[in-house]
């Protein structure tokens, strides 16, 4: 896996972990993180030090093999099931009573 491969993946479980958490890129500012470098690891152009890591783990209240997930030795995790891990996300932090139940109707049938 290739460096650059890394930090994209690093900029969506960031993602992935930031919307779990119900936070805009703007509210990490509060955390000393500006919302355009911020913006940054999440669309992986940015190298974030282990600092930097770290101080994001202790955010997102997980650990830093957990912020690690996406690696795998014996599959490449695609960027397709991260974006719905986010789509999940968003949608729990919403709390729709009708688009969960749906969701959870829907799960049950493919599951």
């Amino acid at each position: 896996m290739d460096v650059e491969a890394i930090r994209k993946k690093i900029g969506i479980r960031l993602k992935e972990l930031r919307s779990a958490k119900g936070l805009r890129q703007e509210d990490l500012d509060r955390w000393g993180f500006s919302s355009r470098y911020y913006g940054q690891l999440e669309r992986g152009l940015a190298n974030p030090t282990v600092e930097t890591l770290a101080r994001l783990c202790e955010i997102f209240d997980v650990t830093l093999s957990d912020l690690f997930l996406f690696i795998d030795t014996d599959k490449d995790v695609s960027i397709e099931r991260e974006q719905v891990a986010i789509k999940l996300a968003e949608l729990l932090k919403d709390n729709c009573k009708t688009k969960i139940k749906k969701l959870r109707v829907f799960l049950d049938d493919i599951l």
